[in-house]
């Protein structure tokens, strides 16, 4: 059985202009605003420098969100958009994950991967 735990971790790759998230659990609208946080503030560098920004998020332990929650996600992916995001690789989603995250990243440059090093590979490309 999945841990149904909310965690997440994000750190900043300045030299990368990257954020690196593992996000894991199941949340709720309001408990998920902390990890949006947390991704927004490791971020704020790369928006000051008004740089481009690149996301590698690991869903190893993610578990496919209510529909509230994936509307939280899809807005939140909406306005980081405006701030300079420009391509997202997700790490380890499982079938269910990755199917709600297709439809909610629907217009962005996102892929899945099962290997971080094909991930950063596919991030770092034509930069």
């Amino acid at each position: 059985m999945a841990d149904t735990e909310p965690f997440h971790c994000v750190t900043l790759l300045e030299q990368h202009c990257e954020t690196h998230s593992e996000i894991r659990g199941f949340w709720s609208v309001d408990t998920i605003q902390t990890y949006f946080d947390a991704a927004n503030e490791a971020s704020m560098p790369l928006v000051k420098s008004r740089s481009p920004i690149y996301a590698l998020v690991d869903f190893t332990g993610f578990l496919p969100q209510d529909r509230e929650t994936g509307e939280a996600i899809r807005d939140h992916l909406l306005m980081s958009q405006k701030f300079g995001l420009k391509r997202i690789a997700v790490l380890g989603a499982s079938p269910l994950a990755k199917l709600q995250y297709k439809r909610l990243s629907e217009g962005f440059d996102a892929e899945f991967f099962d290997t971080k090093a094909d991930a950063l590979t596919w991030l770092r490309k034509d930069r």
